[in-house]
């Protein structure tokens, strides 16, 4: 196993907005009685959740064009390659809302608590990332930074959380994640990535093709993602 350096573990505070905007939806019911039940899933939620992160800093080494080695592990990813081999030092992350509001759900057979609390748990999930991002970013005195997370490009498909949690030692169990075989994680609404130096304006979801993502900082770009796969 790969020696494991100083292991970062991030308490951070719930931070989300209320869902609201329902005009798109299809409601059969007092659209009060609906903002009413987004005010009570947002306060359970407060009184529940507990995100988490743990971070560190790894080395990292390119001696090929599809890969790159963090702290000895190997990576395979074009994008990743083209991205990292510039650096010396990458730091690496798992977020996650917490076991306890991830055991959370909403009352059997209540559709749109379902739909709020999982909206809620979704934004609380991405803001926990940005958080631990600027942890890193302050932390390190790094500047501009730039953020990539397997499973969010094909070039770096989701089975490539296994290598980045090794990364960590067993380190994840300290704040409830785990990693399937697969790469999917538990709690469901976790996420890992390494964060890195970047003064380009590199946004790593130009390379993706989810459309409805809830996440999207930017439009997928097809020219630039056939450029950077040359």
């Amino acid at each position: 196993m790969t020696d494991i350096k100083k292991i970062h573990q991030l308490d951070i505070p719930p931070s989300f907005e209320i869902p609201s905007g329902f005009e798109g939806y299809r409601f059969h019911g007092d659209r009060e009685r609906l903002d009413a039940i987004a005010r009570e899933m947002a306060e359970k939620v407060r009184e529940i959740a507990r995100p988490r992160a743990i971070y560190t800093s790894s080395d990292v080494k390119c001696n090929g064009r599809d890969f790159v080695d963090i702290d000895g592990i190997r990576f395979e990813s074009r994008i990743l390659n083209k991205k990292l081999c510039n650096l010396e030092t990458i730091y690496p992350f798992i977020a996650t809302i917490g076991k306890e509001l991830d055991e959370f759900k909403a009352s059997p057979g209540e559709m749109w608590q379902s739909f709020i609390l999982d909206s809620i748990k979704t934004m609380l999930l991405i803001s926990a990332a940005e958080y631990v991002t600027e942890r890193i970013q302050k932390e390190f005195n790094l500047g501009e930074v730039a953020l990539m997370n397997p499973g969010e490009l094909k070039d770096w498909p989701l089975a490539q959380q296994i290598p980045l949690f090794k990364l960590f030692g067993g380190e994840e169990k300290s704040i409830g994640v785990s990693v399937s075989k697969g790469g999917a994680m538990r709690p469901l609404k976790s996420r890992s990535g390494i964060v890195f130096p970047d003064d380009t304006g590199f946004v790593s979801c130009r390379f993706c093709t989810q459309e409805n993502c809830p996440g999207r900082r930017a439009p997928y770009d097809a020219k630039l993602t056939a450029e950077f796969m040359k």
